[in-house]
């Protein structure tokens, strides 16, 4: 049923011609590099005329919603470092996102996006981090809770989040990091 209803949502968001704010970020690794690279941006499979180019700080766009291909191009000193396809973006208007949807493209092969979110009802987080599953003795990344979306660039695969809230610690068991993917998760 819930995946009805969001094929419903989105249907009628096809039909009323909602844009969307897609927003590419590009990393090095961990490294932000969107500041050193260019974005276009192409319907899925339409590589003929791009929809859209983004590049230095302007990183996001308006965009129907659909599925995109979108090559990044970093740069450095005048001088192309590395080109880097995603492929079948799917931007739809998930309720989770308030129709702002973020892609992250890794230039290095291996790596994945978590974007966490916080729900604005629940209390307040004073940090967050990040482990490796079933191994909790150094994180791979921490941070406390700057606003209620955080984003982790790490290498695929699966981790274990510590939520810290007050004197209270809560931890998030095998969420999966997907390869070449950005995945939102909003913390409970």
């Amino acid at each position: 049923m819930p995946r009805l209803c969001l094929l419903a949502l989105a249907l009628s968001a096809l039909q009323t011609g909602q844009l969307l704010t897609l927003e590419i970020r590009v990393f090095r690794g961990s490294e932000d590099v969107t500041g050193q690279s260019r974005v276009v941006v192409h319907r899925a499979g339409e590589r003929g005329q791009p929809v859209g180019h983004l590049s230095g700080s302007t990183a996001s766009m308006k965009v129907a919603p659909g599925i995109y291909d979108a090559q990044a191009v970093q740069e450095q000193d005048a001088r192309v470092v590395s080109i880097r396809w995603a492929e079948r973006l799917v931007v739809m208007p998930y309720p989770d996102e308030d129709g702002h949807h973020l892609e992250v493209i890794n230039v290095i092969p291996g790596y994945g996006a978590l974007q966490i979110r916080t729900n604005s009802a629940a209390s307040p987080i004073d940090g967050l981090a990040l482990f490796p599953a079933k191994d909790r003795v150094q994180p791979i990344a921490a941070a406390p809770s700057r606003g209620h979306t955080m984003l982790y660039v790490v290498r695929a695969g699966s981790y274990d989040v510590q939520i810290r809230r007050g004197s209270r610690t809560d931890w998030h068991t095998n969420l999966e990091v997907p390869l070449d993917r950005t995945r939102l998760w909003v913390v409970p």
